[in-house]
């Protein structure tokens, strides 16, 4: 039952606007008696169920919002970013208020964080005011540190009439500018996040003079870089992408998964590896050598990798002992590494397929571990339970399967045996797309860390005999739409934080913003709010203590985001994020975060 929230608010606080508008008006049966008419008895059971919709009017308030929201970024916003990337002052003349005023941060007050190839500047602190006249002035100051060639683009971050009730009253909320371009031919990007005041937000007024009638600029982050950070090298590197599924050019409906990378030394060369599956390419399994100065060459036939149907998701890990990482796809085929010369096909002699397949093939992933510390190469296999995520409740935090992942214990000779429920590892009702090995306690054991795509996820702790006690990381912790996961010594203190990437909506923010209280209880509204909170970075303190609220301004607002890494990117000794975004983008130019 309590389910029936997702139909009426779940849709706009996780998708789009304009999704989250139709569901607005189609989630409630126009035929149901309103709560307040409904007599006791026989009644009671409807009217607690009927006491979960929003009222009429509160979801037309919030559509409304969401509409003027639209109004003001195609009316409004986009005139301004042009009139910025073009330095129109005359048009942002006429886009302020006679009597404007603004509140900006002094220049003085700034932290910085430098290394060899990239500057980062945030400036926030004492602020000063300025008129309509200053105030353009320093915006174009802003634009003017990029060349000509820059783009500027506003994003509203939240919207609402300052009086509740009286719509044509002047609207507040807080948006965020973008420039990005290149500056003496060194790449460059500002954020500018503001708060602001304008008159009603509708078509006849956007399209009129003076409309914005204030703002405070809250914080400013500048970053300059020597060099493009990262470019598309595969091709000249040896890695050819061609035969690759794209959902951008492939005819049909698209695909939400398709296939992996998989990285691993599988000769010990001293080079890495690289694997790439592909159940709809014409190949459906390649395997790139590493070479030298970052090359590759595909080496699939020479070694004797086939190609497999179906082949999606694999693990590299050593399950025989010898020393040579072997190649299992999952609930597909083992191949034994043959003294990294060959790989051969060893699914008869184990049973890791079988046991793979009976639990399911479906959102099938897999880590290794040797997780009870007997010197042989354990799997955990997590599934995401997608087909019947109907079946459960995201209020709820449920899937529709009690229990997804397997752990499979390797007995040797290849062979494993499931201890999923005597170890107590299953995870509980989660759809888990991915989890992490990790000595969450320092006491030399790994636990790990399953997410879950429709709530918190949890921590498995090592017992150091064979099972494991479930722990929650944190009291509120804002894991929703987890779709992957990261773990690492961000803040080099010793100990491993982790990194969960979630699905991330403005619009859904937004919605909750406007959302009354007085609808749903405090833990309901609780859990909505986390639903469109973002990613997070859990801060390990020791003894099971981990901070999720540390930086999460800076990383929450990714995406829909799916993988994920902690990695060093440009080697000064500290870990960079890396979380990949875009569900179903609309093209490349347009990505959903």
């Amino acid at each position: 039952m309590r389910g029936r929230i997702v139909y009426t608010l779940l849709g706009v606080v996780a998708v789009t606007s304009c999704v989250a508008g139709l569901l607005f008006y189609r989630g409630r049966d126009p035929s149901r008696t309103e709560p307040a008419a409904l007599a006791t008895g026989q009644n009671a059971s409807v009217a607690k169920e009927d006491s979960l919709f929003l009222p009429d009017a509160e979801r037309k308030f919030l559509w409304e919002c969401e509409h003027r929201g639209n109004l003001l970024s195609d009316r409004g916003w986009r005139a301004l970013s042009q009139a910025i990337q073009r330095r129109q002052v005359k048009t942002l003349m006429k886009t302020l208020a006679s009597d404007f005023l603004a509140i900006v941060p002094e220049s003085a007050a700034r932290s910085r964080s430098n290394d060899v190839n990239i500057s980062i500047e945030r400036t926030t602190g004492t602020s000063r005011q300025l008129n309509r006249e200053e105030f353009v002035e320093w915006l174009l100051g802003q634009r003017d540190t990029f060349g000509d060639n820059l783009t500027a683009q506003f994003a509203t971050l939240s919207l609402a009439p300052g009086v509740r009730t009286d719509l044509t009253s002047n609207w507040k909320g807080r948006c965020r500018l973008r420039i990005s371009g290149e500056y003496d031919n060194q790449p460059r990007e500002t954020f500018i996040t503001f708060s602001f005041t304008i008159h009603e937000p509708c078509r006849e007024i956007l399209e009129a003079d003076g409309w914005w009638s204030a703002c405070e600029v809250t914080q400013i982050d500048t970053a300059r870089s020597e060099a493009v950070m990262m470019r598309e090298v595969a091709a000249e590197r040896g890695l050819f992408l061609d035969t690759l599924h794209d959902n951008w050019t492939a005819d049909g409906p698209p695909v939400v998964a398709t296939g992996g990378v998989y990285l691993c030394d599988f000769n010990r060369d001293g080079y890495t590896d690289v694997l790439v599956t592909e159940p709809l390419s014409i190949r459906t399994t390649m395997l790139y050598r590493g070479l030298p100065e970052g090359r590759f060459e595909d080496v699939t036939y020479e070694v004797r990798l086939p190609n497999l149907p179906d082949a999606d998701h694999a693990l590299f890990a050593d399950i025989d002992n010898d020393g040579w990482e072997d190649l299992i796809v999952l609930g597909r085929a083992v191949f034994r590494n043959d003294g990294g010369q060959r790989f051969q096909d060893a699914s008869h002699a184990s049973n890791l397929t079988q046991l793979v397949w009976a639990g399911g093939m479906e959102g099938v992933s897999g880590t290794v571990v040797d997780y009870d510390r007997d010197g042989l190469v354990d799997v955990y296999i997590t599934r995401a339970d997608v087909s019947r995520f109907n079946q459960g409740s995201w209020i709820d935090g449920k899937s529709g399967a009690e229990a997804n992942n397997q752990l499979l214990r390797n007995i040797g000779n290849g062979m494993f045996e499931d201890v999923t429920v005597t170890a107590g590892a299953s995870g509980g009702e989660r759809s888990a797309f991915t989890a992490n090995w990790f000595d969450a306690n320092d006491d030399g054991w790994p636990d790990v860390y399953v997410i879950h795509e429709f709530g918190a996820g949890v921590l498995l702790v090592n017992q150091q005999d064979g099972t494991f006690a479930e722990k929650q990381i944190a009291e509120h912790s804002d894991d929703f739409g987890s779709m992957g996961l990261a773990s690492g010594d961000v803040d080099n203190d010793g100990r491993i934080d982790i990194y969960v990437s979630n699905m991330y909506s403005k619009a859904g923010n937004r919605v909750m913003d406007n959302l009354s209280s007085k609808y749903y209880d405090a833990p309901t509204m609780a859990k909505l709010r986390r639903m469109v909170a973002g990613s997070q970075l859990h801060i390990n303190h020791g003894d099971f203590k981990f901070d999720p609220t540390e930086n999460r301004g800076d990383i929450a607002a990714v995406g829909w985001s799916w993988g994920s890494a902690l990695v060093d990117l440009n080697n000064d000794g500290w870990l960079d994020i890396h979380a990949t975004c875009g569900f179903m983008s609309k093209d490349r130019s347009k990505p959903d975060g």
